[in-house]
């Protein structure tokens, strides 16, 4: 949500037209691709993961050629080319540098090993997409100063910004993952109060995320699940990593069948 307030970065979502289809297709594909890349095999030929890497390597070159064609209004000057690298280094720093910043203020504990390992990871997935590998961070000074750099080019949210924010969070009430309305408004309270939490008012605003009433009720729930957690999967014990990689592998692929299960089969871009 937080990239959401980068006005520019948002632009090719705006003039490929999906934000008319709202988030669950882009949510759905996202979630596939990276959960099928993680995993071991991933780059054996014709793997989901393959498949996937080169699907989603041709969706960005033909929006790139489309939007370059056809969008009268495309303004190069201050956006660059569209989902050019430079934007794209900046998504990945978002699930790398700012992700774990996130972890921390959500009562996560992070090593210096496993900074390093969620630096490398990200920047085998911007080289899996055509980011050439020498440009991604290798670590948080790199990825703070590239961050610095990149976010001096672009200008705050916009209107079109908080349509995306809006698509996002109502994103909650019209999957279908939970057959609830309830259940669903509950999800959407979740993702409010999170949101409230995690990032500043000044951006909230900008996005016009709404308020919740008790907007730290969920996120002293989560901190306090995570503190448990920290007990429980132990990674010092000899088994303790395996357990947490094993039970993180199980939730990850529950939440992809259920968004494929859910997502309608005619549902495309």
């Amino acid at each position: 949500m937080g990239g959401y307030d980068f006005g520019y970065l948002n632009k090719p979502l705006i003039f490929t037209g999906a934000l008319k289809k709202g988030a669950v297709k882009r949510l759905k594909d996202t979630l596939e691709f990276w959960v099928h890349v993680t995993r071991e095999n991933a780059l054996k030929v014709n793997s989901d993961a393959y498949q996937l890497i080169v699907r989603t390597r041709l969706m960005h070159s033909y929006a790139r050629l489309t939007i370059n064609k056809k969008a009268e209004n495309w303004n190069a000057e201050k956006w660059g080319e569209p989902i050019n690298h430079w934007d794209m280094i900046a998504t990945y720093t978002g699930f790398s540098l700012v992700f774990m910043q996130g972890l921390k203020k959500l009562g996560i504990k992070i090593s210096e090993e496993e900074e390093r390992g969620v630096f490398h990871l990200w920047k085998y997935v911007g080289y899996l997409l055509g980011i050439p590998a020498e440009n991604l961070p290798e670590n948080k000074r790199e990825a703070t100063e590239q961050l610095y750099l990149w976010s001096s080019t672009q200008d705050k949210a916009d209107g079109d910004s908080a349509q995306l924010a809006k698509a996002l969070l109502d994103e909650n009430l019209t999957n279908t993952i939970y057959p609830f309305q309830f259940q669903r408004k509950l999800l959407l309270r979740l993702h409010q109060s999170m949101n409230r939490f995690l990032l500043d008012q000044e951006v909230n605003d900008r996005l016009k995320i709404p308020q919740v009433s008790f907007p730290s009720f969920f996120p002293k729930i989560v901190i306090r699940a995570n503190r448990i957690s920290e007990r429980i999967f132990d990674i010092k014990k000899p088994d303790g990593y395996q357990k947490l990689v094993d039970f993180g592998n199980k939730n990850q692929m529950k939440v992809l069948d259920d968004y494929i299960k859910h997502t309608p089969k005619d549902f495309h871009y």
